[in-house]
C-alpha cells in the first residue's frame, strides 16, 4: 500500500478572495496547483455585512456586491486564458462561514487563502477568516503567505 492509495483526488479547488495581493498570489498557487492535477477552481468573494451592520444600508451593500462581482469577473478572465475551468461566485455574510458553506455546497477537495493579518497580533493568528476554515473544514487547506511568487497569476 502507498501513500497515495489514502490520498482523494484533487477535482476542485476553491480560493477565497478578498482582492488584496496576497489573495492574488492564493489565486496563481490554486490554478497552479489545478494546472498539475486537472482540477476545477472555485473563486469566491464575500461581501461581509456582518463587521457592523450599522454602517451599511440597502445602497451600501449593493454597492459592495458589485464591486466584488466585478472583482471576481475580473479574477476569472485572468485565469481564463490558461488551461483551467474556472468559475466565479459572491456571497453575503460572514467571511468564513460563506466560504465552508460555499466548499460544502460544491464538494470542493481543497481550499487556498492567502495568509492576512491586519495586526501583529493578527498575523500570529493566521488572521481570523483563515483561521477559522484552517480549524473547521474538513478538506486540506493550503494557506499562502504574503510575498509568495512562485504561483502568482501576472
Amino acid at each position: 500500500m502507498s501513500v497515495d492509495d489514502h490520498v482523494a483526488p484533487i477535482r476542485s479547488i476553491l480560493v477565497a478572495t478578498d482582492g488584496s495581493a496576497t489573495a492574488g498570489q492564493a489565486l496563481g498557487r490554486a490554478v497552479q496547483l489545478a494546472e498539475q492535477t486537472g482540477a476545477s477552481v472555485h473563486v469566491l468573494a464575500v461581501v461581509d455585512t456582518t463587521t457592523n451592520p450599522m454602517h451599511f444600508g440597502v445602497d451600501d451593500v449593493d454597492e459592495l456586491q458589485r464591486t466584488k462581482q466585478r472583482l471576481v469577473d475580473d479574477l476569472v478572465a485572468t485565469v481564463g486564458e490558461r488551461d483551467v475551468e474556472i468559475q466565479g461566485a459572491i456571497r453575503r455574510g460572514r467571511p468564513a462561514k460563506a466560504i465552508l458553506a460555499y466548499a460544502d455546497e460544491h464538494a470542493v477537495d481543497m481550499l487556498v487563502v492567502g495568509r492576512t493579518g491586519r495586526s501583529r497580533v493578527a498575523d500570529m493568528l493566521l488572521g481570523s477568516t483563515t483561521d477559522r476554515l484552517v480549524r473547521e473544514t474538513s478538506v486540506p487547506v493550503v494557506v499562502v503567505p504574503a510575498g509568495d511568487t512562485d504561483g502568482g497569476t501576472e
